[in-house]
């Protein structure tokens, strides 16, 4: 049913562009807010929004500025619920059934601190539950909107890169699309690999097994970025960037 709701709404935005900035504040809003948020999966939105901009269809800072603006509006918001609300919201009626989202939040506050608000941005199950717990726990104000504004800068263009890269590879030369997607597949396995044997080398006791899997996380990261290299060099990987060169260079 999402999907259907997401498609109508990017060909309203193709149709629309003025109406865009608007659309893509109150999406990444609504993501942001408390316990709505985990309700509503507004990535796929957003992919298809970044996919508009990467095909130029949009401009790439209007709807970055959006994203700022109502990620930045809707965390704050929740923390400021939190906050107000400390001693009496983990009873609410309404909350209940969220309370495993708020236990989970707890641990990850609790493990990273204040990095857990930059990190959880891109982590979707708790990004919307995090700043109430930051209020919960009495994270100062001004603290947390610093975070909040600074770790906005950073998600908005980086939440949008994917959908974007989509959309400059739809405009690119006959096959060019398969080599990504190839190039694609290839750097989020050795991802995963790095980050699989970065755990076990923390989990196991034994010093040389230890070392020996973090010798192949190096090996795992050497290898992406050998591969991110040979692709950006490629004749594709230059069409590539020359299309998102046209994307950047627009500003409104």
């Amino acid at each position: 049913m999402f999907e259907s709701y997401s498609q109508s709404i990017l060909r309203f935005i193709e149709q629309s562009p003025e109406w865009a900035f608007f659309i893509v504040l109150g999406i990444t809003f609504l993501e942001s807010l408390a316990f709505i948020g985990v309700l509503m999966p507004g990535w796929l939105l957003l992919v298809g929004v970044g996919a508009l901009v990467g095909s130029q269809v949009l401009g790439f800072y209007p709807i970055v500025l959006a994203m700022l603006i109502g990620a930045v509006l809707g965390e704050g918001l929740s923390y400021y619920l939190g906050y107000h609300y400390r001693e009496k919201i983990r009873q609410w009626r309404w909350i209940e059934s969220h309370q495993k989202g708020l236990e989970r939040a707890d641990r990850f506050i609790a493990q990273y601190g204040a990095m857990s608000l930059v990190i959880g941005r891109f982590i979707g199950p708790v990004r919307a539950v995090l700043p109430v717990v930051a209020g919960v726990s009495g994270m100062r104000q001004g603290y947390f909107w610093f975070i909040n504004i600074s770790s906005g800068l950073l998600w908005a263009p980086l939440y949008l890169l994917p959908g974007v890269l989509v959309g400059a590879a739809i405009n690119l030369p006959e096959g060019s699309q398969e080599v990504l997607a190839v190039a694609a597949i290839g750097e989020v396995m050795l991802l995963w690999l790095a980050r699989r044997w970065w755990i076990q080398s923390n989990k196991i006791e034994n010093n040389d097994q230890s070392r020996l899997l973090r010798f192949r996380v190096i090996m795992a990261i050497i290898c992406g970025l050998l591969l991110l290299l040979i692709v950006l060099m490629s004749e594709v990987g230059q069409a590539l960037i020359n299309t998102l060169a046209r994307v950047l260079s627009v500003v409104m």
